[in-house]
């Protein structure tokens, strides 16, 4: 299996100093009863004509964050101020789920929301998620630019009222946990949290693993008290929420080179007139771009800071071996939601 190639990133088209003292807990309900796509005072007091609500789950400044921003300060400036858009990190706004339902009944604009979540919706989205089946940015940025992507898009719109504004992600997904791992043999029984999605579950539990559902918010102290043993993400969003502290023995996989639709709703793209809704689809674009090469750059450095920390243990996978023994998952759901081509048009991508 191939692993994720470093990325050189592409400058934002300006980084403006801006002050990120974003309001928690009652300013964010507050915003939300304001109503979404409302016309608000922007942060410099004057007033837009429509204030857009984004959110993610990650922490202020990772790769979501920044590129949030940077969609806001691109729709800013090219809607000469007539569009703002305020951003919510950290769960402020709910968990995934949470937020992909609030832009459906439009108290939330945009959203960055994992496959594993939209699963809830549109099951077939679980597609882009599946271990071992995505291995390099290569593969990936074939897949968003091609009929798999327009064909998921469109199942999403048909079913959710939701459109796919644009793709971050990049980042390649590993696995931790609080006790030793070797070789796949040491997987079997452990409990590992996942996204809520039935295609996820029955995929780690190929390897032998035991699906949980915590809430991403609980996960360190989930790790600490044994709740769960294992769990997997980024390399830059485990130092980001120093998973590492709870769960120091990181079992290198690249399982998963990360796609993740930035989301916005329908009743918002409804609500604005045409020429503002061409500024926020072409700055979800640009946006889009600027944080992929982000996450992608961040998140290989930040693989490295773990190799190099001496309270970590880093092991590299046998990834072959993981691959075989997942590959019937990906077959079983391909025939369930009839996309065995879409499947074999997947793996045909494989740059490795």
């Amino acid at each position: 299996m191939s692993s994720a190639g470093r990325t050189t990133i592409t400058a934002p088209r300006r980084r403006a100093s801006r002050t990120r003292g974003l309001a928690a807990g009652a300013g964010a309900l507050a915003l939300l009863a304001a109503g979404a796509c409302g016309s608000l005072t922007g942060p410099a007091g004057d007033e837009a004509e429509h204030v857009l609500i984004a959110g993610h789950q990650l922490a202020a400044d990772t790769s979501f964050d920044q590129g949030l921003h940077e969609f806001a300060d691109i729709v800013e400036e090219d809607s000469q101020g007539r569009v703002q858009v305020e951003v919510y990190p950290s769960a402020q706004l709910g968990g995934e789920t949470d937020l992909f339902e609030n832009m459906r009944n439009g108290t939330v604009d945009v959203a960055v929301v994992a496959p594993g979540f939209i699963a809830e919706f549109v099951p077939e989205m679980s597609i882009l998620s599946m271990p071992f089946l995505v291995t390099s940015r290569e593969q990936r940025d074939a897949i968003i630019d091609s009929p798999v992507a327009e064909e998921l898009e469109q199942l999403l719109t048909e079913q959710t009222g939701n459109q796919v504004l644009t793709y971050f992600g990049g980042g390649a997904r590993q696995m931790f946990f609080n006790a030793p791992v070797e070789e796949p043999a040491d997987l079997s029984g452990r409990l590992f949290r996942t996204q809520p999605s039935q295609v996820l579950a029955d995929a780690f539990g190929a390897l032998g693993l035991q699906a949980s559902n915590v809430d991403y918010g609980e996960l360190y102290s989930a790790l600490q008290q044994d709740v769960v043993s294992g769990a997997d993400n980024e390399s830059m969003f485990i130092l980001a929420e120093n998973f590492q502290e709870a769960a120091p023995h990181i079992y290198v996989t690249d399982h998963e080179i990360t796609i993740r639709p930035a989301v916005i709703s329908g009743h918002t793209l409804e609500e604005l007139p045409e020429d503002l809704r061409e500024v926020v689809l072409d700055a979800g674009e640009e946006a889009g771009a600027f944080a992929r090469d982000l996450e992608a750059e961040e998140d290989d450095a930040a693989l490295e800071e773990l190799r190099d920390d001496p309270a970590v243990t880093v092991v590299d996978a046998d990834t072959e071996e993981l691959a075989a023994m997942v590959e019937p998952v990906w077959e079983q759901y391909a025939a369930e939601w009839d996309m065995e081509d879409t499947l074999a048009e997947i793996q045909s991508m494989d740059q490795g």
